[in-house]
């Protein structure tokens, strides 16, 4: 995809993002877990930042030596100019929050190759979602962000996968009915 094609599907699922944030009338300091995306991929810090001047508490994952997923407030101190954390010596890097934290979200947002209508999610193979969402209570909303060919007939599923029950793309905010965190 070329970039410029690209940060255009990333302002168009930003803005889907806030949109839906607003029509769930989400309260200001509601937990929102997202993701620092890849280059190539659909999420962006730019949603990531938007979300926290918002007013949400925004979480991100680390990766753990056994591939399961911590979450870390968002934006961590590293990621602040390094003039602001000289600045601010008594501030300390934020805590990990513990792989329970996920459950603490009103919104999961998760990155995927590809997501089928029935919510079924292929990511990276590596497991590390499907674990964290395991933890999440039923009735969660968890929206995979994709690029709009990124929605699929058929995605292979595994009993360990857990379903999304929403996908974002730059076409908008898609509602999979008929999903739950229990369907697979």
């Amino acid at each position: 995809m070329p970039p410029a094609d690209r940060e255009s599907a990333r302002r168009a699922i930003r803005r889907a993002v806030l949109h839906r944030c607003q029509q769930l009338a989400l309260p200001l300091g509601t937990r929102i877990a997202g993701y620092e995306p890849l280059p190539t991929e659909p999420g962006s810090t730019e949603l990531l930042e938007d979300l926290h001047a918002a007013g949400y508490q925004v979480i991100v994952p680390h990766t753990l030596p056994d591939r399961d997923l911590d979450w870390l407030p968002w934006p961590r101190l590293a990621e602040l100019d390094p003039a602001d954390a000289a600045a601010e010596p008594e501030v300390a890097p934020p805590a990990a929050l513990g792989v329970a934290a996920i459950d603490t979200a009103r919104l999961i947002l998760v990155p995927a190759f590809a997501v089928d209508r029935a919510g079924r999610r292929l990511g990276r193979g590596g497991g590390s979602y499907d674990r964290a969402l395991a933890r999440v209570s039923s009735g969660t909303v968890v929206a995979a962000l994709i690029y709009s060919e990124e929605l699929i007939e058929r995605v292979p599923v595994d009993a360990w996968d857990r379903p999304v029950t929403a996908v974002v793309s730059p076409a908008g905010w898609l509602e999979l009915t008929g999903t739950g965190r229990g369907n697979t």
